[in-house]
């Protein structure tokens, strides 16, 4: 943010395309910018006047309980909050008014708002880095655990967490690209943004463990066995209008009307990811002969869909046929050999 602040502030690359009879023949020039072209306006950046450090407050309690001399439960909380978090947000938009929009295909009436030109008409936005956004995690733990004894260690732990915030985000410094998509929907009101934040991870389960075998004559011996598992709920996204519907000049943030944010999930993911290894003597030294595997389930893990619902033509709005199609997965099986030399 101080970056841009400091070497991009009203800096603006405009590319301006000319055809036809606008275009010069060589050697002339452009004396003066050609009739009826005009310069798109520029954007500035500006520091809050009331810009904080981001505060964080954390706290956490846990207990531990010996079933056996080897093998132990736990339970932990954690409390996270943050406030003074930053954000960038334009603040050259006017009054907001009540305007409904009409789902074509169903008739269904959604309440909406729009605004009104801002005020600083010779600028397109003036985006402000601020330090308003707010952000609340917490969680608790289940654990169980087993120390590495008799060849055996073994772990099992399951998470119920939660995060809610108000969209911080430091990285939303460049307009009309991807950073678009950062910014809170509603530049006017934050808490309209307040749920569940992108990466709120509801549970997670997470088995893990490794068993070499003691003894047991040369068939056994030199084996090691592990493996992790772990399934975990979907993390969240919203649904959008392919427009700027709040005519607010960012039209990658627009949450559909009737929806709120992050109100869809993802599929659950599940990973199984193997490991089995064999030592072998080599003198002085020792061949390790490896095999793993990741996502050994082949599952097709999730991790992006389409989000937008519909589309937009003055007040009307258009389901979009292919809301919710997946796009990118974690990836599939992949399954590796190596051969490790330790000396």
């Amino acid at each position: 943010m101080v970056g841009t602040a400091h070497s991009n502030n009203g800096i603006n690359v405009q590319t301006i395309t000319f055809t036809g009879a606008l275009v010069p023949t060589y050697p002339n020039i452009f004396a003066s910018m050609p009739t009826g072209v005009t310069l798109p306006k520029p954007t500035i950046f500006e520091f809050d006047g009331n810009y904080q450090n981001a505060r964080v407050q954390q706290a956490s309690a846990g207990a531990d309980y010996a079933l056996t001399p080897d093998t132990s439960v736990s339970v932990s909380y954690l409390f996270v909050h943050g406030d003074q978090l930053p954000r960038s947000t334009d603040i050259n938009i006017g009054a907001s008014a009540p305007v409904t929009f009409t789902v074509a295909s169903t008739g269904e009436q959604l309440p909406h708002y729009q605004f009104a030109p801002g005020p600083f008409t010779n600028f397109a936005r003036i985006i402000s880095f601020q330090s308003t956004a707010v952000s609340t995690y917490n969680g608790i733990t289940f654990e169980l655990n087993r120390r590495f004894t008799r060849g055996l260690q073994a772990r099992a732990a399951y998470t119920l967490g939660k995060v809610t915030d108000t969209v911080p985000d430091a990285t939303a410094v460049v307009p009309a690209s991807s950073d678009d998509a950062k910014f809170a929907s509603n530049p006017a009101n934050f808490d309209a943004d307040r749920a569940p934040g992108n990466n709120d991870q509801r549970h997670r389960l997470v088995f893990s463990g490794v068993y070499a075998p003691q003894g047991g004559g040369t068939f056994v011996h030199g084996w090691t066995f592990a493996a992790i598992f772990t399934a975990q709920s979907g993390q969240p996204y919203s649904a959008y209008v392919s427009a700027d519907i709040n005519r607010d000049g960012n039209n990658r943030n627009d949450i559909a009307p009737g929806t709120k944010r992050n109100q869809y999930r993802l599929p659950a993911q599940v990973s199984l990811d193997p490991r089995v290894a064999r030592d072998f003597p080599a003198g002085r030294a020792k061949l390790q002969v490896i095999f793993e595997g990741f996502n050994l389930l082949n599952r097709d893990n999730i991790s992006n869909v389409r989000n937008t619902l519909y589309s937009a033509s003055g007040t009307t709005l258009t389901r979009v046929t292919n809301f919710q199609e997946s796009l990118t997965s974690s990836g599939p099986r992949i399954i590796q050999l190596a051969l490790k030399m330790i000396f």
